[in-house]
């Protein structure tokens, strides 16, 4: 049913990512989702069945250290980058990327955004530079990684004229290994919009909104997605009230198991397969 799903997708031109053979897929097995220690910053790198997704970049001036990763693991070409909103500790590092030589496939970004789709975002003015354009995703969209993997795009549903953090891009990433939700940083508004629209479900990993602060993860939100494993990208030296001890409360009684980007020197490793779980401390 869901290679039937993603063919009619294709097909409609909803989708434009080229899908693997299915021999490759049945290679290359598991999901290796890589949390860089930017700061307090979001820097993920999403590998699976040879393919390459980054999920934020980053600030400009931790560049060398998202470099650094990638040449670790050996990515030599990326099939998209999701910007999830325009601030700088989000998008910061996306114009070094592109001036690396590292091929980029699409720059993609939410539609809704209070700076627009046009040079007033971060992202297209880097893309532009590359010579290169961005696609912009509404809720609703998928994204076809393989013939059994995809992303769905949960929000932003509406656009929030108070604060761009509620503007944030929200993606599922749903495959046969487990399903990874992506929220940038999206605070307890756009979690409230998410679930008034019943498009949130039990995940396997959480990338923990707006860097663990007290403004998000909202009981009602974790008893929605109930996430087994938990990663938080930020740096308390930066900012001081990150991760929020509240924050930190309400996803242990949740039932998740947490990890912190600053407590590891380069990465957290987390590894998905055949819908169990494994966290690994690198660097």
């Amino acid at each position: 049913m869901l290679l039937r799903i993603l063919s009619l997708l294709v097909v409609l031109g909803i989708c434009s990512f080229t899908l693997p053979a299915a021999g490759e897929e049945d290679r290359q097995r598991g999901i290796r989702m890589l949390c860089l220690n930017v700061g307090k910053g979001d820097a993920i790198l999403i590998s699976l069945e040879g393919r390459h997704y980054l999920i934020d970049t980053g600030y400009k001036r931790t560049w060398k250290s998202l470099r650094t990763n990638l040449e670790r693991e050996s990515v030599r070409h990326l099939d998209a980058v999701f910007i999830t909103h325009p601030h700088k500790d989000h998008a910061g590092g996306l114009e070094k990327l592109l001036q690396s030589g590292i091929p980029v496939d699409q720059i993609c970004a939410p539609r809704l955004s209070q700076v627009g789709c046009g040079a007033g975002h971060p992202a297209v003015l880097a893309a532009a530079e590359a010579g290169k354009q961005v696609r912009f995703l509404h809720a609703g969209d998928h994204l076809p990684v393989s013939h059994t993997a995809y992303f769905e795009v949960l929000g932003p549903i509406a656009l929030n004229t108070d604060n761009d953090n509620n503007n944030s891009l929200v993606m599922n990433l749903v495959s046969r290994d487990g399903v990874i939700l992506l929220t940038g940083d999206m605070k307890a508004e756009e979690e409230l919009t998410l679930l008034k629209a019943d498009v949130l479900a039990p995940c396997d990993v959480l990338k923990v909104p707006f860097h663990g602060k007290s403004a998000a993860s909202t009981n009602a939100f974790l008893r929605a997605v109930r996430p087994k494993v938990s990663v938080i990208s930020t740096s308390s030296k930066e900012e001081k009230d990150t991760p929020a001890r509240d924050t930190l409360d309400r996803l242990a009684s949740a039932g998740s198991r947490i990890y912190v980007t600053q407590d590891a020197p380069e990465a957290i490793l987390v590894e998905l397969r055949n819908k169990s779980v494994s966290v690994r401390i690198l660097g």
